[in-house]
């Protein structure tokens, strides 16, 4: 946890909402909080008095101000705290406009979680400092330089003075090149590295005296990068990308926004350029969570509206068979087939419960739930696939084990996810059948530094992970699959969700025989 303790002004009319607020940002282990409630803009204003607050949480819909005249008066009786702005509607226009006036965040009140909050503060209080301190810099360049100016308009003999204060401005410069948290590389027109700064050489696990000298398409050679390079050469014009991907040894792919700009001379010829990177691949993870939620959300509500539709007609169909069932001698042909009528309908039903179970709208409560059943539903809605693909299934579940605190949807979309991943590896290993095409699931109970724990194993015998990738598998976006079987963020959801729950996951793995997938969740107290 930081030491030091985040000061946040909440003006919300609604206690509702205030009141969740202030549970989701006592959550944080990462920061303490302190929350301040004003119920109207006034209050909020009387409260800036005191001058001891790091971050204003503002709503837009107060009963003494609306809309972004509330943002104006904050802005002028406190320019110098950031605002982070809430508001009960997802209106893109409104955000531009707030974040126009000098708002750090814009949050859909609906869709806040604890984590996003905690951020959203967090970065806002980092992007007004690092704003107020590019000012004051900027401020004290333009000081120095006034200064000098006409220094230089009244004497020659201020030489002596001059190089001093170069001096300063050098050494200013220097410590905003060094420290700035932005990636930058200045290269000469070939592209050879004249200086980087400490972030660039950091990010690449190297010196800065390493780049000096050689080739930037030496280090990183990219067909598409070279034709950018030798385009913003050949006309001078810069060149912007958001969130442009590139591969880090260590964690996959990352995401940057990209400036290129040509460095000019006194006669305007093109000298050298310069590189700045900032790494955004929190945000476009953060992003691509979010959509995926929502997709989830949708095929929820279609599997609830197919299960309803399928209910009905199903239970139709096993009330008939049953009539015939009792009409006919059970030594008859036609016993029979209302009986397997009869069986293959539990069948469906059970499918049909199970997608209703999967649908169901979360709200992120967490009850004592046995392990078994979640695995059961979850068994239930990947049978036919491993009917289809033809993988034999075995169970060693330990009937004695200690329920768990979990929210049930979201434990099963991680085992539908690794069963969906089992199944791949194995399609790979063994396109037809074969008696090791089978995975195998075991569940025990064990203790660990006195606490209670449920040790659920997914274990295949399929074409297992490479070493040189098996550490970044639970990165986001990253896959071995193609765009059309997977998106790469199906371990990293899981991940998160088992760490939600308090727990924790492993991965096993040797490459052209087995993956052994180890959650470890702690058992109810």
């Amino acid at each position: 946890m930081h030491k030091k303790e985040i000061h946040v002004l909440l003006i919300e009319d609604n206690p509702g909402d205030a009141r969740l607020i202030g549970e989701m940002l006592a959550e944080s282990k990462l920061q303490l909080f302190s929350l301040e409630h004003s119920c109207s803009l006034s209050d909020g204003l009387d409260s800036l008095s005191n001058n001891t607050h790091d971050v204003i949480l503002l709503d837009i819909g107060l009963p003494d101000s609306s809309g972004l005249d509330s943002v104006h008066e904050i802005k002028k009786a406190a320019p110098l705290i950031p605002v982070v702005m809430l508001t009960g509607l997802d209106d893109e226009k409104t955000a531009v406009s707030a974040l126009q006036l000098g708002v750090q965040d814009y949050l859909v009140k609906y869709r806040i979680e604890s984590s996003q909050l905690v951020r959203s503060l967090r970065y806002a209080i980092e992007r007004k400092q690092i704003e107020e301190e590019l000012r004051r810099h900027r401020e004290l360049l333009m000081e120095l330089v006034e200064e000098r100016t006409a220094e230089l308009q009244k004497s020659n003999t201020a030489l002596l003075q001059e190089s001093a204060q170069r001096k300063k401005i050098n050494e200013l410069l220097e410590n905003v090149f060094s420290n700035v948290h932005v990636l930058i590389a200045y290269m000469d027109t070939d592209f050879n590295f004249i200086r980087v700064n400490n972030k660039y050489a950091e990010a690449d696990g190297r010196e800065q005296e390493f780049f000096t000298g050689k080739n930037h398409f030496d280090l990183y050679p990219t067909e598409e990068n070279v034709a950018i390079f030798r385009k913003v050469i050949e006309t001078g014009k810069p060149y912007f990308a958001r969130a442009r991907p590139a591969k880090h040894p260590e964690r996959g792919t990352t995401f940057q926004d990209w400036s290129l700009k040509p460095v000019k001379d006194a006669d305007g010829r093109i000298s050298g350029l310069v590189l700045s990177l900032i790494d955004v691949t929190d945000n476009v993870t953060l992003y691509s969570e979010l959509l995926r939620a929502e997709h989830l959300a949708s095929v929820g509500r279609l599997a609830a509206g197919v299960a309803h539709e399928v209910n009905n007609p199903i239970n139709g169909i096993i009330n008939y068979a049953q009539i015939l069932l009792n009409k006919f001698g059970k030594e008859s042909k036609e016993y029979e087939i209302a009986n397997r009528i009869i069986k293959e309908g539990d069948r469906i039903a059970g499918i049909v419960r199970s997608l209703l179970s999967f649908a169901r709208e979360s709200k992120d409560e967490k009850k004592p739930v046995h392990l078994s059943e979640i695995l059961s539903d979850s068994l239930a809605l990947t049978e036919t696939l491993l009917k289809k693909d033809g993988i034999k299934l075995a169970l060693n579940i330990d009937p004695s084990l200690p329920r768990i605190n979990a929210q049930p949807q979201h434990i099963e979309q991680v085992f539908l996810n690794l069963i969906s991943n089992a199944c791949y590896g194995l399609n790979r290993k063994y396109p037809g059948a074969h008696n090791d095409k089978m995975i195998k699931i075991f569940a025990e109970a064990f203790t660990e530094n006195t606490a209670q724990y449920v040790r659920i194993i997914f274990h295949d015998q399929g074409a297992g992970i490479p070493a040189e990738i098996k550490d970044r598998v639970i990165d986001p976006f990253f896959t071995t699959k193609s765009a059309s079987e997977g998106t790469g963020l199906g371990l990293s959801i899981s991940h998160g969700i088992i760490s939600d729950h308090g727990g924790r996951i492993k991965i096993e793995s040797i490459e052209g025989k087995f993956t052994n997938v180890i959650i470890d969740l702690p058992a109810q107290k």
